[in-house]
């Protein structure tokens, strides 16, 4: 579904950093002026254009939004668009206490309450309207992102643990990685173990060269570990790596080898890694008893469903 997001810039930071990636990571085209507004072009013909394409309207309310010229304008051909609030085209979404027009307070169309911007139930609404899915209620999905954000921020290696449910939702964590690429670690590489070139540790290792910047050639081991020592070693700050699908590791740790995950536990002690870890069980639960996988020290980060 194409949404059209109208909102003041004040709202911007929220708007842009929380509402528009939660849309987009439950599958809506997102359409929003900072992201589709080209230079030299007229704003109000671009802003019309842009919103008659929509399907639905979203209209991010606050005593900022009516103040705005802008606003009013986006406000009003929406409800043109749809006067008696009979198709759900127009979506309020109160963002701030503020007085209400006419052109709303008459019709009195459902609003979606987000004046605690962690609401569940103003989330719910908002996303159904939306056709939007998380898989999970939003104000977890929001948590764990600003969770992770806060962590790798300060180049805490982490576990980002999403439980496998049978017959269950299924939390989108893959969008939420993604966001985190986009909007705050462009240097967020990513390697998956369900890859058929992650099966052998020759191959991971060249995985997680080619994630970090390092695309190369690697030697059979053990000489991989020296490689890849000095691709890390050499380096300003520490890259950042998310290892997708770590469960996967279990079964081949003979493969990979002892050494290989001492390694890795080396180069995380000495700030040479930032590892983001998802696994569906705690990373404690897959390490085996004195491994030096057990070892790695991770903050702890779940995204499940209650």
């Amino acid at each position: 579904m194409k949404v059209f997001v109208s909102y003041c810039h004040r709202q911007g930071p929220w708007v842009l950093g929380t509402l528009v990636p939660c849309l987009k990571a439950g599958g809506v085209e997102v359409l929003v002026d900072a992201e589709r507004f080209r230079a030299g072009h007229a704003l109000v013909g671009q802003m019309d254009a842009l919103a008659d394409q929509a399907e639905k309207s979203l209209l991010v309310l606050s005593a900022g939004y009516f103040a705005s010229e802008y606003c009013r304008h986006e406000l009003a051909r929406a409800v043109a668009r749809d006067p008696g609030f009979a198709r759900g085209f127009t979506v309020p979404v109160l963002f701030e206490p503020c007085t209400l027009p006419d052109a709303l307070a008459k019709a009195e169309p459902l609003r979606a309450d987000l004046l605690d911007p962690l609401s569940a139930p103003g989330w719910k609404l908002v996303l159904d309207a939306a056709g939007a899915d998380l898989g999970c209620p939003a104000p977890r999905w929001i948590q764990a992102r600003d969770e992770l954000v806060d962590l790798l921020g300060r180049n805490r290696s982490v576990n980002f643990v999403v439980p496998h449910r049978d017959g269950g939702a299924r939390p989108k964590w893959r969008e939420l990685i993604a966001h985190l690429k986009d909007r705050h670690f462009a240097d967020l590489g990513c390697v998956d173990l369900e890859r058929g070139a992650a099966a052998s540790r020759q191959g991971l290792v060249e995985l997680i060269l080619d994630a970090v910047g390092h695309r190369q050639a690697v030697p059979a081991k053990p000489r991989d570990l020296a490689v890849l020592d000095r691709a890390l070693h050499g380096r300003g700050a520490p890259p950042k790596l998310a290892m997708l699908h770590f469960d996967m590791a279990v079964p081949r740790l003979d493969e990979y080898g002892v050494d290989l995950f001492a390694a890795m536990r080396s180069l995380v002690e000495d700030g040479k890694m930032v590892l983001m870890v998802h696994s569906r069980r705690p990373f404690m639960e897959l390490a085996p008893r004195e491994h030096p996988l057990s070892e790695i020290q991770l903050a702890f980060v779940e995204l499940d469903c209650p």
